[in-house]
């Protein structure tokens, strides 16, 4: 056990330490982004208003009658991708009297506070997933010193996290129900897992894909734990902003679809394409309009979008073991994983920050790593290891000089893909490990 959590240490902590290291050279010699949004999301000091000020106006829209995306999405061009019912709270909010001051720093606050939930949760995890493997009940509190600081560091590490924070995004709060969720899924809490999933798809629809990967995979548990969520809310919802404002949000969302965006955070296939053979400055954030549309990236789209949602439904590298046909706690776990990776890299719009979500998994699979790498270090095993660390190095920091002019124009700036670039490796490791799971389950 303690030759594991060695090598655990060594891996997660050598690569999260190479991270702060990075950091702090870029800090005096380099541009200093991260380092300076670090501290200041640590002071609580709000910078921007990404998400709460789209839902705060939406919110508005509603309660003066108006259509809300008929108004704020097609009419004003403000950017508002949530369903209908995500700005319940901010309705509640103004009804009861509160300004938009005391709203954007309750919400700024809450964001913080699901930060500084996601370290606990990740600290536990590190132990759930150790315990999974080894008998051992009580940790020597060295390592529990040293899990704590993976935590802590690697969470205000992570560059998605700091930055959805830093630009008021409500991506923060997903972040943690998705942690909740595979932490929940992983300690056989699967009721639970499906709750949280759901409560993330009330304002990421495409996490509902996971209530479709349940039903394949027979994940009982999951399926009655987000319909437990998705009942009452979708009553709740068509009752409090009818069935044609729903109908204006798919309309919005094809608009979506169909244009994308240029801009070099939009970290998807779409963005990439929209980058490589479209003629649109991928360093300029167009503030309310969407890239032109584009017939070869939007057909790539869909292609691309349907064969990734198929490949996380239906591509089981488990299949074909004998141990409970291919199946066990973690490697189920890592399945649903794989499902969530996907989903956010089909979306048409795929924002860096939006790989928040990541950072739980990637913990999770060093410690896998590490157990492994104690009982056998075979070729898979360390190929493994290295695509792992190749990913999160690309996912969790931030590379200032890749977004500056000399890397603008196409097709150098196939650069600025790198969160995309960075999630392929994810995918590929994701599926060795699921798979040398069950082999070496079988072998044991």
């Amino acid at each position: 056990m303690s030759k594991s959590a060695l090598i655990f240490i060594c891996l997660a902590g050598g690569l999260i330490a190479f991270g702060v290291i990075y950091d702090a050279f870029d800090y005096f010699w380099g541009y200093g982004w991260a380092v300076d949004e670090l501290r200041t999301i640590l002071q609580l000091i709000i910078v921007d208003d990404d998400s709460w000020w789209p839902m705060y106006n939406a919110a508005n829209v509603r309660l003066y009658g108006d259509g809300i995306y008929q108004t704020v999405f097609f009419e004003d061009g403000m950017k508002f991708q949530y369903p209908p019912l995500s700005i319940l709270p901010f309705v509640i909010f103004i009804k009861i009297g509160m300004g938009w001051e005391t709203i954007r720093e309750f919400m700024n606050f809450i964001s913080f506070v699901s930060i500084l939930s996601i370290i606990g949760s990740v600290y536990y995890l590190i132990i759930s997933v150790f315990k999974k493997f080894t008998s051992i009940e009580n940790f020597d509190w060295k390592y529990k010193i040293s899990f704590i600081l993976i935590a802590i560091v690697g969470t205000f590490g992570f560059d998605a996290i700091v930055k959805a924070q830093y630009l008021g995004q409500i991506q923060v709060i997903l972040d943690l129900c998705i942690c909740l969720a595979f932490l929940l899924f992983l300690t056989n809490k699967k009721y639970l897992a499906g709750a949280c999933l759901a409560l993330a798809a009330l304002v990421k629809p495409q996490i509902t894909l996971l209530l479709v990967w349940a039903i394949i995979r027979k994940e009982k548990e999951v399926i009655v734990g987000m319909i437990a969520i998705f009942v009452p809310a979708g009553v709740i919802s068509l009752y409090g902003f009818g069935f044609l404002e729903h109908v204006h949000y798919l309309e919005s969302l094809s608009q979506m679809g169909k244009h994308g965006e240029a801009y070099w955070p939009n970290q998807s296939i779409n963005g990439l394409l929209h980058r490589l053979i479209s003629d649109v400055d991928p360093l300029k954030f167009p503030v309310n309009s969407y890239a032109p549309y584009n017939p070869i990236v939007y057909g790539f789209t869909i292609v691309t979008t349907v064969m990734l949602i198929l490949l996380g439904l239906f591509c089981r590298p488990e299949s074909g073991h004998t141990k409970a046909q291919g199946k066990t706690p973690i490697s189920s776990s890592f399945d649903m994983a794989t499902m969530l990776l996907l989903v956010t890299m089909a979306s048409p719009i795929a924002w860096y920050h939006h790989y928040g979500i990541l950072w739980p998994i990637f913990i999770a699979a060093f410690v896998v790593i590490a157990w492994q790498l104690y009982q056998r270090r075979d070729l898979l095993t360390v190929a493994t290891a290295i695509l792992f660390s190749l990913s999160f190095l690309l996912l969790s920091n931030r590379f200032p000089v890749l977004t500056k002019e000399q890397f603008a124009s196409s097709p150098i700036n196939l650069v600025q893909s790198y969160y995309l670039f960075g999630a392929f490796l994810m995918l590929a490791a994701l599926f060795m490990l699921r798979r040398n799971l069950v082999v070496k389950s079988d072998v044991d």
